[in-house]
């Protein structure tokens, strides 16, 4: 009687199978993110190296206007969070400053994308800051108003300090049909604002002035560039 019983049962269970067209709905896999990897790029700068008085792009009293490039090397952890690395030396200068700079940056970053439909995406708008330490070497440069003669091609600023910055970058996904959606292998273009140092202490002065007022130097900078994700 057992074996009658169960035969009914599994003939009634194979029979409900086949009214339902005999297919059994696969369960959802979760689409899994890969949002981690290294990083690597190259910027160019507007800096500017200045005493007292300054301004963007305009000509002001001890300001230097300073053109940079910028290397560029960065992980992702996750989606959230990073680290990133920058060495920046000066191409050219307007008056009295060689610059290089040197950071360590840790960088949360948020990503304005619809998790929800990730392979229709082509790429998506980032908001990012950078918090971390650095070192600004400034030496002294003949240019139009050069430094002090006694500082030319000598030390005016050496400085490790607190640096910080902001900016807002554009991610190209190439291969929006990627499952992952994987950043490897995509290009990232970023415009960001980054202050190096702030009143550090100089002995010198820079050009004639009065070194117990123009006794310090501050330096930030605006980078673009563009970063690849390998």
């Amino acid at each position: 009687m057992k074996k009658v019983l169960l035969s009914v049962a599994t003939m009634m269970a194979v029979n409900s199978f086949a009214m339902a067209g005999g297919d059994i709905a696969p369960v959802p896999v979760a689409q899994e993110i890969d949002d981690t990897g290294w990083y690597g790029g190259l910027g160019i700068a507007y800096d500017r190296v200045y005493s007292t008085n300054h301004k963007w792009f305009q000509i002001t009293p001890t300001q230097d206007e300073v053109g940079k490039l910028v290397g560029i090397i960065g992980y992702d952890f996750n989606e959230y969070i990073g680290v990133e690395g920058r060495i920046g030396k000066s191409l050219f200068e307007e008056d009295y400053s060689d610059l290089t700079t040197y950071s360590l940056f840790l960088k949360p970053h948020y990503r304005f994308r619809d998790r929800d439909n990730l392979s229709d995406d082509s790429g998506y708008f980032s908001v990012y800051g950078l918090l971390g330490i650095g070192y600004v070497k400034v030496k002294g440069e003949n240019g139009k108003t050069p430094a002090h003669s006694d500082v030319i091609g000598k030390t005016i600023l050496s400085d490790t300090s607190f640096q910080w910055g902001l900016g807002l970058s554009y991610t190209i996904v190439e291969r929006p049909d990627d499952k992952r959606y994987a950043l490897r292998d995509t290009w990232t273009f970023f415009i960001d604002y980054t202050s190096y140092v702030k009143n550090g202490k100089i002995n010198s002065t820079l050009y004639e002035y009065d070194p117990k007022t123009y006794h310090k130097l501050s330096v930030d900078g605006l980078t673009a560039g563009v970063i690849y994700h390998f």
